[in-house]
């Protein structure tokens, strides 16, 4: 995931390399008044996480001034201390999405960020689907038809970007800046070999085709046709096993206060 992150008062340093230790790039703001512009100009983002240190109102005019300009995107307002129902409500009634209150486990911050994130673009659980291709968020696993398809890490995060935006065109650029956000980046042609590795271990695996190339611009995941599938599957290369139970990346128990 790639977030935009803001506070009204603490820094977002220790919240932002706890979430980058569970693969999400933080792209943080000075303040929560330049916000909307840096959403609007450094998009595209899957969420925007807005700290708030003291009373939750204050996170009222960012939240209205990114939906008066038509931003869709998901909000999470994350209070460092308690607060009132009313408060809260006037909170969500702006546009936010979900509150989270101090203390809270980083995993469960985790898991609400992704579940915005897929209802956003119309995913209900952590189960991506795309023709016979299943992707499981929670195991961190993928599927044909049942059987485990061994990715790396990095084939398993391209994929996951690609499935979470089916449909849309995404470049090379985004791709780098989602896979190597934390490290040097290789040359921009790493993404064709990604598609390339992914494309031939779908395929044996007995998957449809479900990456298309947009010479010049990029890559978009689609959905294929019942006769593509099942022609896919005439083609598979390999035993059909067990979907495992797979693993589950651990992240600390609760993240120190920070007001």
């Amino acid at each position: 995931m790639r977030i935009a992150v803001a506070s009204d008062a603490a820094p977002t340093a220790e919240l932002e390399a706890a979430l980058a230790a569970l693969g999400v790039l933080c792209d943080p703001a000075e303040s929560m008044a330049e916000l909307p512009s840096i959403v609007a100009l450094s998009g595209p983002y899957d969420l925007v996480l807005l700290r708030v240190g003291q009373a939750l109102r204050n996170a009222l005019p960012v939240i209205r001034d990114l939906r008066r300009r038509g931003m869709t995107l998901p909000i999470m307002v994350y209070s460092a201390t308690s607060a009132d129902a009313e408060e809260e409500e006037a909170v969500l009634h702006a546009g936010a999405d979900d509150v989270i209150f101090h203390p809270f486990r980083l995993s469960v911050l985790h898991a609400r960020m992704q579940a915005l994130a897929r209802r956003a673009r119309g995913y209900t659980c952590a189960e991506l689907v795309c023709g016979n291709v299943t992707l499981d968020q929670e195991q961190h696993a993928v599927m044909v038809d049942g059987i485990r398809v061994n990715l790396t890490a990095r084939e398993f995060d391209f994929l996951e970007t690609l499935m979470l935006h089916k449909g849309v065109l995404l470049t090379k650029e985004r791709f780098m800046t989602r896979l190597y956000a934390d490290s040097e980046a290789p040359d921009s042609k790493i993404v064709d070999v990604f598609v390339c590795k992914l494309r031939r271990k779908l395929t044996a695996a007995g998957a449809a085709e479900i990456i298309r190339t947009v010479w010049g611009r990029g890559y978009v995941v689609f959905e294929p046709t019942p006769a593509a599938i099942e022609a896919a599957r005439k083609t598979r290369q390999t035993e059909a096993e067990p979907a495992p139970r797979g693993w589950v990346r651990r992240a600390p128990r609760f993240l120190a206060a920070t007001a």
